[in-house]
């Protein structure tokens, strides 16, 4: 089973939207979607001039709400929308993201609900009593994978209210690394390490043939700032630990990394690095896009394209 594929679903669902929209630190971005063949028709990326969003899993996200509510008019206005259904892609560091090995999965939805809640406490004693919890498990039966996302309702709230305001109703809340994953998994590649680098953050997400392994995520430090250098050595290291910790628990090889940086300029210098340390092939994440979009909007685009594929 791929994440979407359950219909409850509200973290992992991929229903069609007419748009799709991440809201970063550093910049809101979006596109809109054909519902009839699910294609792109438009998309946009808007840099902030000072961030307006201070992700946290904890505390409220907008720190600038007239320059975030400003921007998504703006994006709405880009892209010709004037009312109708998005997705909200929001920062990483926002959602809690785990992947359970279970031997046995409840069979009634209720029983579900709370199993997982039961099994995430364990991992994280304190779990907020407003927060939206949603999982997916791989097929069958006896021992399986499930993965959880969730996010404080007051902390998704103050993003959908912002769209809402817009004329725009959010259907679906998720995070940028759930959503490339229907890039990296659409040719139905097997075992693998997702890495996804955005602005301060990174997440690596190791996939298994079916399912999900470890999700790992990760502050690296802003991009173009003075400590790089660190920057890199800290993706470079946290993805060697990961590598090695999979081979040694799961006893299987890995076939390869997939690698998406946000900052396309960044992505020859990790690739590179993650190369000279580790024996493993690194491919891009990459997807057909419009002749008239630049690598560098590839790149900031790639998530909200894996939401509709």
């Amino acid at each position: 089973m791929t994440l979407g594929a359950r219909v409850r679903g509200y973290f992992t669902d991929r229903l069609l939207p007419d748009a799709v929209f991440q809201v970063a630190p550093g910049h809101l971005s979006g596109l809109r979607v054909n519902r009839g063949d699910g294609s792109v028709k438009g998309g946009f990326v808007l840099p902030f001039r000072d961030r307006p969003v201070s992700p946290s899993f904890d505390r409220p996200n907008v720190t600038g709400q007239d320059a975030l509510e400003e921007a998504i008019a703006q994006g709405a206005k880009n892209l010709r929308l004037s009312s109708g259904t998005a997705a909200l892609l929001i920062p990483e560091p926002s959602v809690r993201v785990f992947v359970l090995s279970v031997d046995a999965f409840p069979a009634s939805g209720k029983e579900r609900d709370a199993f997982i809640r039961w099994r995430v406490a364990k991992l994280m004693p304190y779990i907020p009593e407003d927060v939206r919890i949603d999982y997916a498990a791989t097929p069958g039966k006896g021992a399986r994978r499930v993965i959880v996302a969730m996010a404080r309702q007051v902390v998704v709230w103050e993003y959908e209210a912002l769209f809402e305001k817009a004329g725009l109703k959010p259907v679906v809340v998720t995070a940028p690394s759930l959503a490339l994953v229907n890039l990296v998994r659409r040719d139905g590649r097997g075992a693998g390490v997702l890495l996804n680098v955005e602005d301060e953050t990174l997440t690596v997400l190791a996939l298994a043939a079916p399912g999900w392994s470890l999700y790992r995520q990760k502050a690296v430090g802003p991009f173009g700032g003075p400590g790089a250098g660190e920057r890199g050595d800290t993706i470079v290291r946290e993805t060697e630990n990961t590598v090695r910790f999979l081979e040694d628990r799961d006893k299987a090889g890995i076939e390869g990394l997939w690698l998406r940086c946000a900052a396309a300029e960044e992505f020859a210098e990790i690739k590179r690095r993650l190369e000279t340390r580790i024996a493993l092939p690194v491919e891009a994440v990459t997807y057909d896009s419009p002749e008239a979009w630049t690598e560098a909007h590839k790149a900031v685009l790639a998530p909200l394209v894996g939401q509709i594929l």
